[in-house]
Formats: C-alpha cells, sequence, structure tokens
C-alpha cells in the first residue's frame, strides 16, 4: 500500500506493484459546516464529495480511494480494521497475508469452460476505463446526463419478494441478494429498452477465497473476488416467471467451484480479457462487508458508503440504522428510473 501501481516492462496488460516506499497521500482539511447539513449520509451523493474534513460539530469523514487491482472489498475491510486500531495505539487486527502466486494462471492454461463473463480488449488505452455497454452506445457518453437514482427496499417488500419465491416459485436456499438481484436483473434490462433477442448479462462478484483449492490464508490480501453471472435475453427476462430470474441469479454463484475459477483465471491470462462490457452491468453488494463496524480513536464509524456510482455498476447499500431493509443506487435516466422503480416494486 506503501507503493505505486506500474505498468508491467514484461507485460502491456498487467500492472505490477513498485515497492518504493512512496507511502499514502494524506489530505487533511476542516470546515464550517455541520454533517446534518449534508442530509441523506448513507447512500451517494453529490455533496459528499465534500467529506474530506473534520466538521464544526465535531464529526470526522474518511475518505480513501483504493483500485480494485490492489484490494477488493474485503481486504479494504481488513486495511480499514487495521488502521483503526493503530490509531486506537493497539496492535494489527488482521495480518495481511499478500502472496497473490495462489491466484496466478497455471502451466500450461487449461480452459474448461466457456466464459461469458469476460470480454477480449481491442484497445489497450482503455484496459481500466468504465464498462458498460449496450447496443453499440457507450453509457460514458450519457453519463452527464444522468444521477444517482437511489431506491429504498423496506424489510417488509424484500420479505414478500423471498415469501412469494419461495410459495409461488418452489424455490429453495433463497436469500435476499438472489431475489433482490432477480428483480434488478430484470428492470434495469427493460429500463435499458433493450431488444427482443439482446442477451442480457448481469455480472456479481463473488469472494472465492473458500472456493479455491487449497484455500486462500486468513488476511488475503488482494484481489480475490470472481464474477459470477446470469444471462438471459430480453424476451426471456420480460416474459418468464421471477423463479427463472432467481434461479439463474443461483446457478451463477453455484458454478463456481475449484475448477471453474481455475479456467476463468487462465482464460484472462491466454485473451488478456476483462469482465464484460458489452449488453452487461455490474451488481456489487456492500451489505455484509461490515465497514460500520470499525472503531477510530475519534469513535464509531457512523456509516460508511462510496462517493459515486459509476455507469454500467448497481450496488446494494444497508439502509440508515433503525430503518433496516437497503438502498438500491444506481446511474439512469428520469425516464429509465420511472420504468425500473415500477418494475422492482411490482409483486
Amino acid at each position: 500500500m506503501a507503493g505505486r501501481l506500474v505498468q508491467s516492462l514484461e507485460d502491456s496488460h498487467r500492472f505490477e506493484i513498485d515497492c518504493n516506499d512512496a507511502g499514502i497521500v494524506v489530505i487533511a482539511a476542516r470546515t464550517n459546516r455541520k454533517l446534518s447539513e449534508f442530509g441523506d449520509i448513507f447512500a451517494p451523493n453529490q455533496d459528499l464529495e465534500e467529506l474530506l474534513t473534520q466538521f464544526a460539530c465535531g464529526s470526522l469523514a474518511l475518505t480513501a480511494h483504493y483500485n480494485h487491482c490492489t484490494l477488493d472489498g474485503l481486504a479494504v475491510r481488513d486495511f480499514g480494521a487495521n488502521l483503526a486500531a493503530l490509531t486506537r495505539g493497539d496492535s494489527l487486527i488482521v495480518v495481511p497475508f499478500a502472496d497473490r502466486t495462489l491466484l496466478r494462471a497455471r502451466n500450461p492454461p487449461k480452459i474448461s469452460y466457456p466464459h461469458f463473463e469476460y470480454g477480449k480488449v481491442t484497445n489497450i488505452e482503455n484496459l481500466f476505463s468504465v464498462r458498460g455497454t449496450s447496443g453499440g452506445i457507450n453509457v460514458r457518453q450519457n453519463a452527464a446526463q444522468n444521477q444517482i437514482q437511489i431506491l429504498y427496499l423496506s424489510p417488509q417488500q424484500i420479505a414478500s419478494f423471498k415469501m412469494k419465491a419461495i410459495k409461488d416459485c418452489k424455490l429453495k436456499n433463497v436469500t435476499t441478494f438472489h431475489v433482490v438481484a432477480g428483480k434488478i436483473w430484470k428492470a434495469r434490462t427493460i429500463a435499458m429498452n433493450m431488444s427482443d433477442d439482446q442477451v442480457s448479462t448481469m455480472l456479481f462478484p463473488v469472494d472465492i477465497r473458500k472456493r479455491v483449492s487449497p484455500e486462500l490464508s486468513y488476511g488475503f490480501a488482494g484481489n480475490a473476488l470472481v464474477p459470477g453471472f446470469a444471462r438471459a435475453t430480453m424476451k426471456e427476462l420480460t416474459e418468464l416467471e421471477d423463479a427463472y430470474h432467481i434461479k439463474k441469479v443461483q446457478e451463477g454463484i453455484e458454478r463456481l467451484d475449484n475448477e471453474y475459477i481455475k479456467s476463468s483465471i487462465d482464460w484472462l491470462e491466454l485473451n488478456k480479457g476483462v469482465p464484460r462490457r458489452e449488453d452487461s452491468f455490474s451488481l456489487v453488494s456492500g451489505l455484509r462487508l461490515g465497514l460500520e463496524d470499525q472503531y477510530f480513536a475519534w469513535g464509531k464509524l457512523k456509516c460508511s458508503t462510496p462517493l459515486t456510482v459509476k455507469p454500467g455498476l448497481v450496488m446494494l447499500l444497508p439502509a440508515a440504522p433503525g430503518d433496516g431493509g437497503l438502498n438500491v443506487c444506481l446511474d439512469l435516466s428520469k425516464d429509465q428510473m420511472y420504468i425500473f422503480r415500477r418494475i422492482m416494486l411490482e409483486f
């Protein structure tokens, strides 16, 4: 974390960590504004970008910027827990384990499955650019016209979704993520106005620390997320019952066994690919990270939220304490959000 990401001299498609001891850049600021003036702090909004400061009411905001080539969400959580411990004068909570070789490709590579979750890169200059295109239209071009939209789902609504899936669709082992993801996939695809024969792909990162053999050591400090996926045509998502969508999400998680994961790593090594961009989006859940449980020298975290949601990304975040439920955060136009909201709230 004290080094810098640089392009590998041996492979232009790969980053390396230059352990140059440059250190982490820290900027401090103060403001006369109070935390209460910023409105809802439990979901992304533009005003939150100012929260790199100490407030007149005595509150502190800590803003951090990470590159996913370095850490995934779980590793960020561990880093934050250690940082909090150090501010209290305590020892590390989690001793980092940084051996990335455990997730390198096999030699020789062996691809055992088709990998619809990935795509090849045609322009290396855009290798790490914002993902998400549909019908040949780059969502980046329309990003300025959109704004972050938030849909709150209450515990009662989520319970109704699950009850319907279990009772009417006769599905087993249904989780909140399964049912909410299934509805989001359908609602966003329809809101994007894809044609009937277009295939919509929903990606969702899955932690593979305990899915690979041998398992990764506790405290693995790296990115151990592999995209699970669900894919179907617009017509299938529109006409088939909710059980179909939910089962596709379940299958997307279940297929990630050791051999599939190793095959996906080998596919990336041979094809120098990236997560699928065309006719796709990513659903990322921050519901169980537990970032709010961290205690710094100044007190317990009140909340933790991303500052923005990029095009091609949907985030699930905990709602305010006491409210229960969750916030669905995404970047859509007002017209698209109207359709998305209507479908999401259908029972």
